[in-house]
């Protein structure tokens, strides 16, 4: 959906809770780790939680400079501040990103051998919503009340198959071009960004991270881990990838909107 379109949606509700003190306050932590199998981390992360912006960049290890390519986007995306209006940030983050495709893009354009690319997933966070913008097979989740969901929708050749209905999505988990994503980037000259909403409860968490979680853990250790306090989730992810010998790269970002102590 386009963030325009969005936003005209939920403009009149956002703006009616401006002044809405919140019951629950951003917490959030960040890892990363190589894996058991890879040289290399091409994955990348930001976490700004006084600014509302947690990004996971996972650089695609079959192009050239993986890691520069994820890196670059946390780069273009590292003084994010949240701007005057709601449509300007989500205008800000968008075209941050864009321009960091144009560079890539333009860096490697007629030079295949130097083609860079990065799937980007990324939350932000205004009042009691967030928004959640990716390309890619980067995923993002969210824990309400125990019940995971994958609020992201990955681009990606099997997510297409499963889609049309030729595939379940155990069948795509194993199928030998699982890894193929259909949006990236830096790849070309022109990207979209999906943009979705969701509206913040207390005690809600959100899981930001590249595929090499999701294909060595299952959605039902994940929600399990996730219970825990950001920190102890994130590493508890990390520990679980590593001792499964996750043959990825592993990134992930844990975020609570702690519900706060009645008395503070």
């Amino acid at each position: 959906m386009a963030y325009s379109n969005l936003l005209d949606k939920y403009c009149l509700h956002i703006t009616a809770f401006m002044a809405k003190a919140l019951d629950f306050e951003w917490r959030s932590c960040g890892l990363t780790t190589v894996g058991t199998v890879r040289k290399h981390n091409e994955d990348a992360y930001l976490t700004l939680p006084e600014n509302g912006l947690w990004v996971v960049a996972d650089g695609m290890g079959g192009h050239a400079k993986g890691d520069v390519a994820s890196q670059s986007i946390i780069d273009g995306l590292s003084d994010f501040k949240p701007k005057r209006t709601l449509s300007t940030s989500i205008e800000h983050i968008e075209s941050k990103i864009l321009d960091v495709n144009a560079d890539m893009y333009a860096q490697s354009h007629g030079k295949p051998e130097n083609v860079m690319g990065s799937t980007v997933a990324l939350v932000y966070a205004y009042q009691e919503h967030v928004f959640y913008m990716w390309a890619g097979d980067s995923r993002i989740y969210r824990l309400r009340h125990g019940d995971l969901q994958q609020v992201s929708h990955d681009h990606s050749f099997v997510q297409e198959i499963v889609d049309k209905g030729m595939m379940n999505p155990e069948e795509a988990a194993s199928h030998p071009s699982s890894n193929i994503v259909t949006r990236a980037v830096g790849v070309s000259d022109h990207l979209v960004i999906e943009i979705d909403h969701d509206t913040v409860q207390a005690g809600d968490k959100f899981l930001i991270c590249s595929d090499g979680l999701f294909k060595d853990i299952t959605l039902t250790e994940i929600a399990k881990m996730m219970e825990q306090i950001p920190f102890k989730a994130a590493q508890a992810l990390i520990d679980q990838a590593l001792e499964n010998q996750a043959n990825d790269n592993v990134t992930v970002i844990v975020i609570e909107a702690a519900a706060k102590d009645k008395d503070s």
